[in-house]
């Protein structure tokens, strides 16, 4: 199965498990992660790997723009749904290496959960670069690597509890693994081009977020 198949079987049941997860705390998460970014009334923001439409909602009640995008049609249908009502929001099935989209078009471009899942993540980070304007921002939220005494309990829960939801959730700790911790990925939008990069870091660690200025 590969991961866009992977993706399209668990949307049914995609927020159920990422509630369940996240033990609650990843919406206040989001919430919080959008806090840390400055749009300006009318901006143009581009959300990838949109899934179900979470950060696009909380998007939407601000005076902005947005175009939501994902590699899985099941996904993009449940956020359809979702955000009927939001006038704000546009949806385009896409990939994120291959953006169908002209140089500096957004002001701010969101990814969340999903930089793990691309099969080259430099070209990644250049591709969202590349759509977003000078002086924009590309923001990152993923899982981090927590240190101190929560990383054992952390690695516990992560790599031993949630395979147990099933075969899709033995995904998540695997790519977790070999994805670059917070301070690695802060360094690689720096290596890649951005002017300054600052990291917040939530649940001790577990999760991350990287905001790049352009």
């Amino acid at each position: 199965m590969n991961i866009r198949e992977m993706f399209d079987s668990i949307a049914d049941k995609y927020d159920f498990l990422n509630n369940l997860i996240s033990l609650g705390l990843h919406k206040n998460i989001k919430k919080c992660a959008i806090k840390h970014v400055p749009l300006k009334q009318g901006a143009k923001v581009l959300d990838l790997c949109t899934g179900t439409g979470d950060i696009v909602i909380l998007l939407s009640e601000k005076n902005v723009e947005i175009t939501a995008v994902d590699f899985s049609p099941n996904m993009l249908e449940i956020a359809k749904k979702r955000a009927k009502n939001r006038k704000n929001i546009s949806f385009m099935q896409a990939d994120v290496l291959n953006l169908p989209f002209n140089d500096e078009t957004f002001d701010a471009v969101f990814i969340s959960f999903g930089l793990r899942n691309l099969t080259d993540l430099n070209k990644g980070i250049l591709e969202m670069k590349r759509v977003v304007k000078t002086g924009g921002y590309v923001v990152n939220l993923d899982t981090g690597k927590p240190k101190g005494l929560f990383a054992p309990i952390f690695r516990f829960y992560f790599f031993k509890i949630v395979p147990l939801l099933g075969k899709a959730y033995k995904y998540l700790p695997e790519s977790t693994q070999n994805f670059p911790s917070q301070e690695e990925l802060v360094k690689i939008f720096l290596e890649l081009g951005f002017k300054e990069v600052k990291n917040y870091n939530y649940a001790f660690g577990a999760i991350a977020q990287q905001v790049a200025k352009k």
